[in-house]
C-alpha cells in the first residue's frame, strides 16, 4: 500500500513542468475533471520495463491498444496541468480536417484516428496501435480528449524509478533474445540503460504541450520553439498535408527552402516549390493554395535588393513543369489544367503592372511554345475560364501579340521563362539585362 501512496504523489508532481505555478500543482485529487486509474496505468508499465527498449529485437511488439490508453490518461493530466483549454469538438474537429485533411466521426466506435506522417502514405487510414519508431511515425489523433500525440512507451513520458522506486527490480535481470539469423543469444537493451532517457523525456512533454496548444489552443507563443526543436514536423504541415492557412508557419516554410536563381531548375526544386502550391487530398481532389499565391505577391515589391522575383521565375518554370507531358506529376488532364489557369492569371497581372513589365514569360510563352496543340485552350474554354478574374481577356489579347522570339536564331525550340525574363521591361530586378 505505501508504493501506491508514493507512486500517486509521485506522479502527479512529474505532470507539470513548471513546479512554480501554485495555480497548477492542486492536489491530484482536487482536479474532478481528471479521470485516471492509477492501478490500470501500473501493469502497463511494468510490462513496458520487462519487455525492454530495444527496437532491433521487437520489444514494441505486445504493445496495443491498452497502452495508448494508458498513455493518453496520462497526457491528457499533463496538458490540463500545463495550461491546455480543451477544445470545443466542433473546433477541434475542424482543426484536424483543415490541418491534416482528415475528417472525425465521432459516432465511430474508435477513440483514435492514425495519421501517417510518412509523404507516401498519408491516405493509409488503417487504424494499428503500434509505439513511435523509425518505421512507424504515427500520430494518434484522441477523439475523447480532443488533442493529438505520437505514442510514446510509458517510459519516455514518465520518470518510473521517481515515481516507484522499487520498480526498478524489474529490470534486474537481463532481457536475452536468441538471433535466429547469428545464431547467437544477445542480451538486449532496456530503459535504464539509456543515457538520455531523462533528456528525451523532458524533450517529449514539451513537444507534446507545444504542439497541441499551438494548433489547438492558437498558442503562438510556443512558434519559436517549435520551428527550432520541432522542424521537420512544422514543415511537414505545409508541404506534406498542404496546411498553409497559418500566415505566420507558410511564411516560415517556404523561406526556409531558400529558392535561389537557377537558370534551368532541377525537377526536384520544381516539386519542392510545387508542394507549397498545390496539394492532391486523399479523395483525389486538388486544393489550390492561394495562400501561397498572396504570399509570393507581399513578397515581390519591386526593389532590386528583395531577391524574391526569382519566385516569380519558378512559377514560370512550374507552368513549363506541369504542361511537359514527360514528367511524372499525380494529376489528371483537367486538374493539371485548372491549376496552370490559375498559375497563368496570376503571373500574367504583373504584364500589367508597370513597375515589373513582364511581357510574354506566362501567356505569351504558354500560348506560343507549350500549348501548340491548343487542347488547354479548349479545356480552359470548357469551363469558362474557371470564372477566374481578367483570364480569358488576357488570353485572348496574348493570342493576338506577335511571338518576341519568332526569329532570335539564339533560342532553342523552347525558350525558358528566363529568356522571357531577359526581354522584360522591368528595369530594378537583378534579372534584368
Amino acid at each position: 500500500m505505501k508504493y501506491k501512496i508514493l507512486f500517486i504523489g509521485l506522479f502527479f508532481s512529474s505532470l507539470s513542468l513548471y513546479n512554480c505555478q501554485d495555480k497548477e500543482n492542486k492536489s491530484f485529487f482536487e482536479k474532478k475533471q481528471i479521470n485516471m486509474n492509477i492501478e490500470n496505468i501500473f501493469p502497463i508499465l511494468v510490462k513496458q520495463i520487462e519487455a525492454g527498449n530495444d527496437q532491433k529485437y521487437s520489444c514494441y511488439s505486445e504493445y496495443g491498444k491498452e497502452d495508448l490508453d494508458a498513455l493518453i490518461s496520462i497526457e491528457d493530466t499533463l496538458l490540463k496541468n500545463n495550461g491546455y483549454k480543451i477544445p470545443k469538438k466542433e473546433i477541434f474537429n475542424d482543426k484536424i480536417k483543415n490541418i491534416f485533411g482528415r475528417i472525425i466521426d465521432n459516432n465511430s466506435e474508435n477513440q483514435y484516428l492514425k495519421i501517417d506522417t510518412n509523404e507516401e502514405l498519408i491516405c493509409n487510414k488503417e487504424l494499428k496501435f503500434y509505439p513511435y519508431s523509425v518505421d512507424a511515425q504515427y500520430l494518434y489523433v484522441d477523439k475523447k480528449h480532443y488533442f493529438i500525440t505520437y505514442f510514446y512507451a510509458l517510459p519516455q513520458i514518465l520518470d518510473y524509478i521517481k515515481l516507484y522506486p522499487d520498480i526498478k527490480i524489474y529490470e534486474e535481470e537481463d532481457i536475452i533474445i536468441k538471433d535466429e539469423i547469428e545464431k547467437v543469444q544477445v542480451k538486449a537493451s532496456q530503459w535504464k540503460d539509456d543515457n538520455d532517457l531523462h533528456k528525451n523525456r523532458n524533450f517529449n512533454k514539451q513537444l507534446l504541450i507545444s504542439r497541441n496548444k499551438y494548433l489547438f489552443n492558437d498558442d503562438k507563443s510556443h512558434f519559436p520553439w517549435l520551428v527550432t526543436h520541432d522542424e521537420y514536423f512544422m514543415e511537414s504541415l505545409v508541404t506534406v498535408f498542404g496546411y498553409t492557412e497559418d500566415k505566420r508557419l507558410l511564411e516560415w516554410a517556404f523561406k526556409k527552402q531558400g529558392f535561389k536563381y537557377v537558370k534551368y531548375p532541377s525537377d526536384k526544386i520544381l516539386e519542392n516549390f510545387g508542394k507549397f502550391l498545390w496539394t492532391k487530398q486523399c479523395n483525389g481532389e486538388i486544393k489550390i493554395h492561394d495562400t501561397t499565391l498572396n504570399l509570393i505577391k507581399e513578397l515581390l515589391v519591386p526593389s532590386s535588393q528583395s531577391g524574391n522575383e526569382v519566385n516569380i521565375l519558378y512559377l514560370a518554370e512550374y507552368i513549363n513543369y506541369l504542361s511537359n507531358e514527360d514528367k511524372d506529376i499525380p494529376l489528371d488532364f483537367s486538374q493539371k489544367a485548372k491549376l496552370i489557369a490559375t498559375l497563368l492569371a496570376f503571373g500574367e497581372q504583373y504584364k500589367y503592372n508597370k513597375e515589373y513589365g513582364y511581357n510574354q514569360m506566362f501567356l505569351g510563352k504558354f500560348i506560343h511554345y507549350q500549348d501548340i496543340e491548343k487542347k488547354y485552350k479548349k479545356e480552359f474554354e470548357k469551363n469558362n475560364y474557371y470564372n477566374i478574374p481578367n483570364l480569358k481577356k488576357w488570353f485572348l489579347e496574348a493570342e493576338q501579340e506577335k511571338d518576341m522570339f519568332e526569329n532570335d536564331q539564339t533560342l532553342s525550340d523552347d525558350p525558358q521563362p528566363m529568356d522571357y525574363l531577359y526581354k522584360a521591361t522591368y528595369k530594378k530586378g537583378p534579372f534584368s539585362k
